[in-house]
This record gives structure tokens, sequence and C-alpha cells, in this order.
């Protein structure tokens, strides 16, 4: 087997996505689908014609998937086609291509990979051979090993890197990043670095990716929401993944081969297509089942229109795909991925809503624009139906996946005038959503919205019913009367990457039932609440979740996603008062009793107070303290003098564990012999407080010292194994 150094994997942005719709079934994520898609009886039989074939391996690919038909997915049934024409995308056995799963690195790594024409090379025998020394090679699926080995030849991966990390999400930072180095354009990436980047949250791009975001924004492969932010750390779907990577594909070289792009002469008949390409008649068979794109969806060959400029793609000198990119007649729109409502359509309306297509003069322009079959229209402060509008209204439109989901008629006609303002955009992080009411934390303000019965709400790029927003996710709100019209999730609400650990960051919002949201690291992470065990600590005190406040600093212990503990150690607004806190580790001296944890630090017993509800852990799960066994070493957190959490980072064996405890006298008991059987001293802690411990004696014991001195308050060492003493000295 071949060996390859490790070397750093890199990526940033949004480009990402657009390497990502290159991996066809690597996308596929469960092993069935990939060897179903790699086992092909043809799989390996090139065509002879490797200018109309380049990119497949003898089979003619899936363009149309069952799960893609609905109007939430029109905006991306384009790049989707006509990457799955290029046999980029391949979709699932089942029919599918699930749009809306998110993409991993290792789909991303092998998109990138195929993307640059290496899948051959990728798949061969001797790349699958090699031996990865990544620290997670072990993780990294065996079809795919292939792929890694060349991306770190063509430096995908940066020298420093130790890890793939395949199952990680990628966010759009990061493939924008690898889409660029795919590109063969990491070298103009490093003279861009000092670039001012325009997006309002720049400052959450890190300085050594600017440049890479810099380049794809300046080359037309990625672009900013509406709203003017990048959004560097969400994830990215299959769906938007296919609307980049169809565009960086076009930068490619070859990218034109098997292209044919021409204007139609005559319409569509016994399914030949004319074209007049660069002066020349071209005569070209389309496909039964050709997936033919026009005006923002597929339509049959009929409605190809003469004057219609098309670009069309061949399989065996067949079209299977084309795509109208300027329709004739008609003011020219292009699909664009998920992009946040904004009032960019603004003019007067010129016809009355026909077609469900809404036309509008702005300055010397006449548009027709898509509506969306559900949109809302708002008129005089009122809802009403698309009939209520009129000619000469001047109104505002908001799109999402390029169709109008909202008109606002900000100036009916024959007014004049200033108009009321009835609109309102705000952003948040969800509390709530029960009751039909949205419930935000806007600027640490709580705030509560009502939902329009009709409201359009995307998540992750499709629309949603409202249940399927989450407490911790962050929404950007468009309403009308103070009544949500648009709802978009610009960053969803994470879980813990691991089930166990502690957690430092921001309370994002009051905790709302059993969920509490903690932001960290620009992400909001959502955790489960035990509301009546928890223990929550604030302003120097126990209280509890209600109390917490959006923007209180806050430290938090979790198992299996269950909050333990959670410590606010500033409050919001700045001021701290904290509770006395301690972090022991020790071995348990004996069993639990009344509530006391007698422990051995560093050779010294002490014993400490339990709460009545400890949070104890044992074996990864959640147990009453008299399951502690004599032995086990504990890591113990006390406030206020009272052990709050216990847990057990090594089970005990009940073995000879040796111990001193330093004290004075307080009692003792005899057996009937007459011989020392238990003593009690009074042991002072580091705390200040001091308590009256009860040990077993050996019997015969060690005295050392005056045994007639054995009386109150005279000091004491007691030294023994396991849990009894045999040796006490008298000082």
């Amino acid at each position: 087997m071949k060996h390859l150094p490790m070397k750093k994997l890199v990526v940033t942005s949004l480009t990402a996505a657009m390497v990502l719709g290159a991996g066809t079934s690597a996308f596929a994520k469960d092993s069935k689908d990939w060897k179903d898609w790699d086992n092909r009886k043809d799989s390996k039989q090139q065509s002879s014609n490797k200018n109309d074939n380049r990119g497949w391996n003898g089979q003619k690919g899936r363009l149309d998937f069952k799960d893609i038909q609905g109007k939430d997915m029109e905006w991306a049934l384009r790049y989707i086609a006509s990457l799955a024409s290029r046999n980029i995308f391949d979709g699932y056995s089942d029919g599918t291509f699930r749009p809306n799963e998110k993409v991993t690195r290792i789909e991303a790594i092998t998109a990138a990979v195929r993307l640059m024409g290496l899948r051959d090379q990728a798949e061969s025998a001797t790349e699958m051979a090699t031996k990865l020394n990544f620290k997670d090679a072990n993780q990294v699926p065996a079809w795919a090993v292939g792929y890694v080995s060349v991306a770190l030849k063509n430096d995908l991966f940066g020298e420093a890197d130790t890890m793939v990390q395949p199952n990680q999400p990628a966010d759009r930072l990061w493939a924008t990043t690898l889409l660029v180095k795919a590109l063969k354009l990491e070298s103009e990436a490093k003279t861009k670095m000092n670039v001012k980047l325009s997006f309002s949250d720049a400052n959450k791009i890190p300085a050594g990716s600017v440049g890479y975001v810099a380049v794809s924004v300046e080359r037309g492969l990625v672009n900013g929401f509406e709203d003017n932010t990048f959004r560097p750390t969400q994830p990215v779907t299959r769906a938007q993944i296919a609307a980049l990577l169809d565009r960086a594909g076009d930068q490619l070289p070859g990218s034109d081969v098997g292209v044919v792009t021409g204007t139609v002469t005559t319409p569509v008949v016994g399914n030949v297509l004319t074209l007049n390409k660069n002066g020349q008649t071209v005569t070209l068979t389309l496909d039964p089942d050709a997936f033919i794109y026009r005006g923002g969806t597929r339509v049959s060959a009929s409605a190809l229109q003469v004057g219609d400029v098309v670009r069309t793609r061949s399989y065996n000198n067949v079209i299977i795909f084309a795509e109208v990119t300027n329709n004739v007649g008609t003011w020219p729109t292009q699909p664009t991925q998920p992009t946040l409502p904004s009032a960019t359509n603004t003019g007067t309306l010129t016809s009355v809503v026909n077609n469900n297509l809404l036309t509008l003069t702005n300055g010397s322009q006449t548009v027709s624009l898509p509506l969306n079959a559900d949109a809302l229209f708002f008129r005089n402060g009122a809802q009403v139906n698309a009939s209520a509008l009129q000619i000469g209204d001047i109104v505002s439109t908001r799109s999402y996946n390029n169709a109008i989901v909202f008109v606002e008629v900000t100036q009916p006609a024959g007014s004049t005038g200033s108009q009321p303002t009835y609109t309102r955009q705000l952003s948040g992080t969800v509390v709530s959503t029960g009751s039909n009411v949205l419930t935000l934390v806007n600027g640490g303000q709580v705030e509560s919205l009502s939902l329009n019965s009709s409201a359009f709400l995307y998540r992750s790029g499709s629309k949603v019913s409202v249940s399927a927003l989450q407490v911790g996710d962050v929404v950007s709100v468009y309403a009308y009367n103070n009544t949500v019209a648009i709802a978009e999730v610009t960053q969803t609400v994470t879980q813990p990457s691991n089930s166990n650990g502690t957690l430092t960051g921001t309370v994002a919002a009051p905790a709302y039932g059993n969920t509490l949201v903690v932001t960290s690291g620009s992400q909001n992470i959502a955790l489960n609440l035990d509301t009546s065990n928890a223990f929550i600590f604030r302003g120097g005190g126990q209280t509890g979740p209600g109390a917490l406040q959006a923007g209180d600093v806050i430290t938090v212990r979790y198992y299996n996603n269950i909050v333990a503990y959670a410590e606010v150690t500033q409050l919001a607004g700045g001021s701290s008062n904290q509770p006395v806190v301690t972090q022991t580790t020790g071995t348990l001296l004996s069993a639990v009793s009344n509530n006391t944890l007698t422990v051995l630090n560093g050779g010294q017993a002490s014993s400490l107070t339990l709460n009545a509800g400890a949070f104890i852990m044992r074996n990864g799960v959640r147990v009453n303290a008299t399951d502690l066994q004599t032995g086990d070493i504990l890591n113990i957190r006390s406030y206020n003098n009272a052990v709050i959490f216990v847990e057990v980072t090594q089970n005990g064996s009940n073995g000879n564990l040796s111990f001193t405890a330093v004290g004075t006298f307080s009692s003792k008991t005899l057996n009937s012999q007459g011989q020392i059987a238990t003593i009690s001293i009074n042991q002072t802690y580091t705390n200040g407080t001091t308590q009256t411990i009860t040990y077993t004696v050996t019997s015969p014991v060690t005295i050392y010292g005056d045994s007639s001195k054995l009386v109150a308050n005279q000091q004491v060492v007691l030294q023994g194994t396991g849990q009894t003493v045999t040796t006490i000295y008298i000082q």
C-alpha cells in the first residue's frame, strides 16, 4: 500500500456548495446506494465518443427525482437536472434526491475531485488501496479512500491538517475554500487576503479565509444573502450545492464539452430541435424524456419558442437536458439559491394579476414576476386577495426561491402623500412557537409576534410548518401589522458534538420548557434541561432555569445532552457575583451515609456534605448516592460547601487504599475485649468547616504515643487501609 503525508484540509465558504454538487452518489449516504451506483453493469465501459459523453460511465442518468417536484424545490430543479445530465449527481436508488439533507465533508471532497475530472483516478485500484496517514483514517469510508488520496495530491488539504473529519457537515465557508482550491485559484486567493469584504458579518470570516471568499465573489461563484450576510457557518444542503456547483462548472476547462448553445429557429416537431449556432443551422434529436427548463419550470418540448436561446447537453448524440437561458419576448430570470426575502422588486402595477404573474413597471423596464401560489397580499393595512390589487398601485415585493411570496401596496393608486408604515423587519433567536405565536429574543428583549395563518416559514432552504422551527434557531422575520408574514431561519440550532462534556458560552434565550440554548463560537447549541434536578447558579446562589437571562455568560456541564449544572460566571450587563465553588477529586473511602461523602485526596481523608438532589454519574448513567462504591475515583463539584455534582471517572474495586486523617480526638468505642473498635475525630477542612468523622479500627491496632492522652481535643493522626484504621498517632 502507498502511504501519503498528512496535509491540512482548510475549507471556508459558500463555494463548497458548488464543489459538493460534483459528487453524484457520494451523497447517497447508505452504502447500498453507493454500491448500486458504482457496480453498474457498464460502469467500466467508456463511450468511444468522449466529447459527447464526458463524465458518463456508460449509462444515461436519472433526471426526474420524485422528491423535487413541489414548488418549494422549483428554484433548484434546473441545477439538479443539469448536474444529473452530466452524471455529477445521481441521486439515490429509491428515486429520490433528498435535496434538504446536509452535505458532509467527505461528500464535498468526493464532489471536488469529480469536479476536477479526476474521478477515474480516484476510483482506481491503486488509489483505493492507499493507506492514509490521517488520525481519523479509520473513519473514511472504503469507497472514499481513493478520493481523499487524490484530493491530498491536488492540494485540497493543507499541510498542517491531521484529520479528514469525513462526517462533519460542510458549511458555506469551508465549502468556498474547497471549491477555490479545486478550481486552482488558491494563488489568486492568497493575494487577496487583505481585501475588505462588504458582508455585514465579514467579521465572522477568519482572516486566513478572506481571500478565498473574495475570489469566489469576484468570479461569480458565490454571493451573499439579500440581507448582506455571508453566513459562513451555515451548513450546505444538497439542493444548495447543486446550484453552486453548476455555476462553478462553467469555469472549468472542458466545461463546454458536449454542450451546444443556439437560438431556436423552428418549433419542435418529432423530437427534432433546430438551432442557429453562430450562423450555422444545427439539427439535434431530443430524448423523449429530455429535461427541458424554461421560465423557471420544467416544460414539454412544444413549449420551446422560436427565438429562445437554449443550452443543451447530449448523451450519445441525443439531447437529455435543455435550458432556455433567454426567453423570447419575456424578461429573463434565473432561479437562485434560497435567499432572505428582501424588498428588491418594487414598481407600479401595470396590469391585473394574470396566470400567476405580477407585472410591474420600474423606470423604463416592465417585468413579469412569478407569484407563489400561496403568496400574501396586503393593501391599506389589511390582507387582501390578488384581485384587490389595482392598476397604478405602487408595490413592494419579497421573493423566495425565485417566486414572490409577499406583496405590499406601499402607495395605493390615486393616493397622494406619505402612507402609514405597516411593515417591520427584525432578527432574533426563537424562544417558543406555541399557540400560533412566535416568541423571539431580539437585542436582549423578549418579543412575541402572532403568525399569519399562511405565513411563509423557511428552514434549511425549504418551506416548513411552524412546528419545524426549533428553540435556538436564529430567524429573520418580516411582519405586517406585527403579524409574521415571512420568517427564515438564518442559522439552525445544533446539538453538542459530544453527548457528555462542558460548554462555555452566552445564554442565547431565556430557558423555555426543557431547553437551554447557549451561544458558543457563533453557533447556537441546545441542551435538554431536567428542570427538577438541574443545578442552576446565578448571582451567588442556587436558582431555577427561569432566572437565566439572555446575555448571561455561563458554563454548563451536561450528560447525554442533559444539563447537570449551569453556572453563570458573569451576569448579563457585565456584573459578576459568584458562590463559593470548589472542585475536588479523590477516592471514595466508605459507603455514603447521612448524605456524607468521605473521600481520600492526596493521602488526606475528608468528608463532604451532599446536596439532596446532587447529580451523580456512574458508568455513563445517573445513579443514586447509594450506588457509589468504595474505591470509586470521583470528580466532585461543590457550591457553598455542598456537593452538587459527582462523576465516577474510574470504578472502584474495594481495594486496599491507604489513607491518612488528621484531627482532634472526639470519642471512641470498645469491643468485648476492651480494644478500640471505632474512633471519631474532628477534622477541619480548607474551607474552614469542621466535621466529626467516625472510622473503624482494626484489632489489634498499633498506637504510638501515650494512650492516656487520648482525650477530647487531643491532636491525633490516623492511618489505615481500605476503610479501616491500622495505626493511631497521639501527638
